[in-house]
């Protein structure tokens, strides 16, 4: 049985949770890199912190904190050591500098997308579901233009280029809408 076929048979509410049980473990490495940025920690920290701060909605298992932070360890992004406690041993993972690097340049990709993604689905929520659309569009802020001025010109360049390349998909959005609002007429 192929995973359409197994998707036929499931409830709406299985089928969401197989949708988000998929979105949360790609976020395992980000959320450890979150963490971590704060203090040091051991995975089973990380995935308590997970299960706390999310209310319960996520409950990383150890099948996919530890795999998360031994690729980060590989790559740089996270060290580390073995702290004697009592007769236990525990493995205390701590960020990197090159870990603190990628955590701000995955954080900012991040807000983008869930931005940009959020938007969309609300479109599509709207026109499946026929959910209200909120009253004015979100696309200004997803400018990342808080400090830029900070940056460096080359990153500047980029920002905008990338900002701008949004704001163009926005206006063939809404040319498109229009289209089909003034076709329906």
């Amino acid at each position: 049985m192929d995973s359409v076929e197994e998707a036929r048979l499931m409830s709406e509410e299985e089928i969401a949770e197989l949708w988000s049980r998929e979105m949360r473990k790609g976020y395992a490495k980000l959320t450890a890199l979150l963490f971590l940025s704060r203090k040091p920690m051991t995975g089973y920290d990380i995935m308590r912190e997970i299960e706390t701060r999310t209310l319960g909605f996520w409950r990383l298992t150890p099948g996919g904190v530890y795999p998360a932070l031994k690729e980060l360890e590989k790559k740089g992004c996270i060290e580390a050591r073995w702290e004697a406690k009592g007769e236990r041993k525990k493995k205390i993972y701590e960020i990197t500098d090159e870990g603190k690097r990628i955590l701000e340049a995955a954080l900012n990709k991040q807000q983008q997308m869930a931005e940009t993604v959020g938007e969309l689905l609300r479109q599509f929520a709207h026109e499946i579901l026929g959910t209200k659309l909120p009253a004015t569009p979100k696309t200004l802020e997803l400018l990342p233009f808080a400090r830029l001025e900070e940056k460096p010109i080359d990153e500047q360049i980029r920002v905008l280029k990338e900002a701008r390349e949004r704001m163009s998909m926005t206006i063939k959005l809404i040319d498109k809408r229009l289209e089909s609002l003034q076709r329906s007429k």
